[in-house]
């Protein structure tokens, strides 16, 4: 079989596949656990862009950082035009479109991985999902990313709470990557060897 051939028997097998990974699913079900991932990811949001008008702005306003605990933690207004804690800097437009394609695909991955209850995958696809949303929203918006939090004492970039977001989504998906995660050749080898 040359190459044409089993790309074509692949496209073929799409519907297939597709219909397989909401096997056993009901249209309630699926609205059900979307909705509160939904719910999740709203929140995280929420919370981002609220410390950002609540805590960001007035340092902003006043021009005084608010020291948390001396030499250790520090709230510090920084306008931040490139990526997550700091890099990339002047590349707001690239980024946008970077954090637009991003969340998109792991939008996807999420609803297709949707029966895959596993902890770390599904918190991990929330967080990056709102840590990505959230941060969009202030480079399309204002032309780059407020961030706040300064961890003095190991001189770290000031970040927010979308970095966060996305620094713990990604961890947790490292976790279910190493930890849980299966391909299905060797899903079906274990229930073979299973009596």
């Amino acid at each position: 079989m040359n190459m044409a051939d089993k790309l074509k028997n692949y496209i073929k097998s799409i519907p297939n596949r597709i219909k397989k990974l909401f096997e056993g699913l009901t249209p309630g079900r699926f609205l059900i656990l979307l909705g509160v991932e939904l719910f999740f990811i709203g929140l995280v949001i929420a919370a981002d862009l609220l410390t950002k008008e609540f805590v960001y702005q007035p340092l902003k306003d006043t021009g005084r950082d608010y020291i948390i605990i001396k030499k250790v933690l520090v709230l510090t207004p920084v306008e931040n035009t490139g990526a997550s804690f700091g890099i990339f800097q002047d590349s707001t437009t690239a980024l946008a479109i970077i954090s637009i394609i991003t969340v998109v695909i792991v939008s996807v991955l999420q609803v297709f991985t949707i029966k895959n209850r596993n902890f770390f995958l599904r918190s991990g696809l929330v967080m990056i999902i709102a840590g990505g949303i959230g941060n969009l929203v202030d480079r399309l918006t204002l032309g780059y990313v407020r961030d706040f939090v300064y961890f003095e004492l190991i001189d770290f970039a000031v970040f927010n709470l979308a970095d966060s977001a996305l620094t713990v989504g990604v961890i947790f998906i490292l976790i279910f990557i190493l930890f849980y995660y299966m391909p299905e050749d060797k899903k079906k080898a274990k229930k073979e060897e299973t009596p």
